[in-house]
């Protein structure tokens, strides 16, 4: 079969061979090795949140059943239910600060991580450049890559005691190379910064001053703590017609399996993701749509509730992981995520979530994943079952503390 197959060009890209001359070894060799890797007792992976200890509100699955008991359209238009996108609009709008049309500037996606290839699709090409924060959301340097586009990264800043932000200086360079694109996560994902609005103007102010458009997965801009503002791009001055944004409930809301997300863009970007959605997945699930006509409006109290819980984890984690020497880690202000360094530990990425894995039971995000500022981290989703979570991070400490110190 080798002689008759090879990868295209496209897919190798996605192994980001360039990392091999820093870890040794292309992101996918690792991660495969990594895969291999046999897990310990008492199992669990905590890249993702719990969904049985944490399920969606009482309402999703009837909803769900009733489109799928003759209430819904099994076949939608490729941009989604026209009902569903008009509630959706109504939410939407109100949850972003601005008026949006549901017939041109909305379309539902297979799940956010949809949204955003749908995105990329819509608007790079080959040779193009994509400014990109470091670190950042796993797919997004693949994906960029993946279509053929270059990364200009921009370091994600965040000094003990001091709030998170993107250097600006180098932000302002990248965009004077006159890339087609700056993308970003926010709540950043995996660190879960947070930016203040202040920040989020001036990085706003930057970009509306450039060619670029912008793109922002805001999917976890609902799970914020700490009473912290959180401040939309689209909603800063001149970003409305540069700005896409992807929203969706598959975190906060632990939505994941019914595979639902949408975007927010300008009507001509709306279109041509329309475009792609038809070669690529035709619609998203169209029972499964109907479960946003009550997102963001019928659900208020069920995620000040998970915002309260998860806070709650959060502080437990962050007071474990601070008493290990060696280990350095930043609270979240949104998100499910931690991203702990580990400066005074001599091991690599790989090898810590090795033995994390083969003698804690626990499976972990190495922090080369996220970009080369990941380097010495690793994320872990703290939305997890109370009882095993305390558990899991004595096992987690063990394996940290068997390491020499560097």
């Amino acid at each position: 079969m080798s002689e008759i197959y090879q990868p295209t060009s496209r897919l190798l890209r996605l192994d980001v061979p360039e990392r091999a001359a820093t870890e040794g070894a292309s992101l996918r060799e690792l991660e495969r090795e990594l895969e291999r890797t046999p897990a310990g007792p008492d199992f669990l992976d905590i890249t993702y949140a719990d969904t049985h200890r944490f399920p969606p509100d009482s309402w999703v699955l009837d909803e769900f059943v009733k489109a799928a008991s003759g209430a819904g359209m099994t076949y939608t238009p490729y941009r989604g239910d026209a009902g569903v996108r008009r509630a959706v609009a109504e939410h939407v709008s109100a949850f972003l600060g601005e008026q949006l049309d549901p017939d041109g500037e909305i379309i539902l996606t297979p799940g956010t991580q949809a949204g955003l290839y749908t995105a990329l699709s819509a608007i790079i090409e080959p040779g193009d450049t994509v400014v990109l924060p470091d670190p950042d959301y796993i797919t997004s340097e693949r994906s960029v890559r993946y279509l053929g586009a270059d990364v200009h990264p921009v370091p994600l800043l965040w000094p003990e005691g001091e709030s998170p932000r993107l250097d600006l200086d180098v932000l302002a360079a990248g965009l004077r190379q006159e890339p087609k694109l700056v993308m970003l996560s926010h709540p950043n994902n995996p660190t879960g910064a947070v930016f203040d609005p202040s920040h989020v103007a001036e990085i706003a102010a930057l970009v509306a001053d450039s060619s670029a458009l912008l793109l922002v997965d805001q999917l976890y801009s609902r799970l914020v703590y700490d009473g912290k503002p959180f401040a939309h791009m689209i909603s800063e001055s001149g970003m409305r017609s540069r700005t896409i944004t992807t929203l969706g409930p598959s975190k906060t809301e632990s939505l994941s399996g019914y595979r639902i997300g949408m975007a927010v863009a300008p009507p001509e970007i709306i279109d041509r993701m329309e475009d792609v959605m038809s070669v690529a997945a035709l619609r998203c699930p169209a029972y499964a749509q109907h479960v946003l006509t009550r997102w963001l409006d019928d659900d208020t109290g069920y995620v000040a509730k998970r915002i309260g819980e998860y806070q709650s984890l959060r502080d437990v984690s962050v007071a474990a992981l601070s008493e290990i020497p060696g280990v350095d880690v930043r609270p979240a202000g949104g998100s499910a995520y931690l991203f702990p360094g580990f400066p005074g530990i001599d091991a690599t990425d790989q090898e810590v979530a090795i033995a994390l894995k083969r003698d804690a039971g626990l499976v972990v995000n190495p922090g080369y994943q996220f970009g080369p500022r990941g380097r010495k981290h690793f994320r872990i989703c703290f939305a997890q079952d109370e009882k095993a979570w305390g558990a899991a991070l004595k096992r987690m400490a063990a394996v940290l503390h068997s390491f020499p110190r560097a």
